[in-house]
């Protein structure tokens, strides 16, 4: 049985992937790209917008992943057993996704069936959205002996501040935070500077300090703020 390889494609901008990630997709049998169900019915995937802007000539196959916990086991199982299945018929296989393999993507649950099932497994990193995100800001993210946290679908707006409250020399990062409304009214009441980058490396990318560009604006599920300390966004 071949080995199974994991991908990660970076922010969004095809110019971001790795040069190790550009080869392991070329050398790929079989591409399998993380995607959902539009309302309408369609498969839709942002994996999949960023290989189709690649040459890469490699045949392209979805992952249904379900954007809910729920029945979340029987789903990654199933979805292992098709890649599975590839690779006992002697595909080089390889599973992608936006940003890196193993930071909140759908390919660690995958991974841990690959290797308890005895596969081969190969890894090859990708740069996380809030990475270019700071880039696209003109800020470092953390500098000298500050701290760094991140949350990733927050509970509450409560649990921000409470987290800003008690690191106040770090920089907070939240992922996921379209779960949460009301972003505009929360800045307005946050006393800390602030980033806002969607959709990083596309062409829909939208980047903003102020906090009035979000007064009406809808937020999408590829969105990160970054909060600084006042210090390092005046130094």
């Amino acid at each position: 049985m071949k080995k199974l390889t994991g991908i990660g494609l970076g922010p969004g901008d095809p110019e971001m992937i790795t040069l190790k990630a550009l080869k392991a997709l070329q050398q790929a049998d079989v591409i399998y790209y993380p995607a959902t169900y539009s309302e309408s019915g369609r498969v839709k995937s942002f994996s999949l917008e960023i290989l189709q802007q690649l040459d890469i000539r490699t045949e392209f196959r979805p992952l249904i992943i379900p954007m809910t916990d729920k029945n979340r086991d029987e789903i990654y199982r199933k979805a292992y057993q098709m890649l599975k299945g590839a690779m006992v018929e002697g595909k080089e296989v390889a599973v992608v996704n936006e940003g890196d393999l193993l930071f909140y993507s759908t390919f660690g649950y995958l991974l841990k069936m690959a290797k308890a099932d005895g596969v081969e497994c190969k890894v090859v990193s990708g740069i996380p959205a809030f990475i270019a995100a700071g880039s696209l800001g003109h800020l470092p993210i953390v500098e000298g002996s500050a701290g760094f946290n991140l949350i990733a679908r927050p509970k509450s707006f409560a649990q921000i501040s409470q987290m800003l409250q008690e690191n106040p020399d770090n920089t907070l990062v939240v992922m996921k935070m379209k779960v949460l409304t009301g972003w505009y009214h929360h800045l307005k009441q946050c006393s800390r500077p602030f980033l806002y980058v969607e959709k990083a490396g596309t062409t829909d990318e939208f980047v903003t300090s102020n906090v009035e560009d979000l007064k009406d604006r809808e937020i999408p599920y590829f969105s990160v703020i970054m909060f600084y300390s006042g210090t390092m966004v005046e130094g």
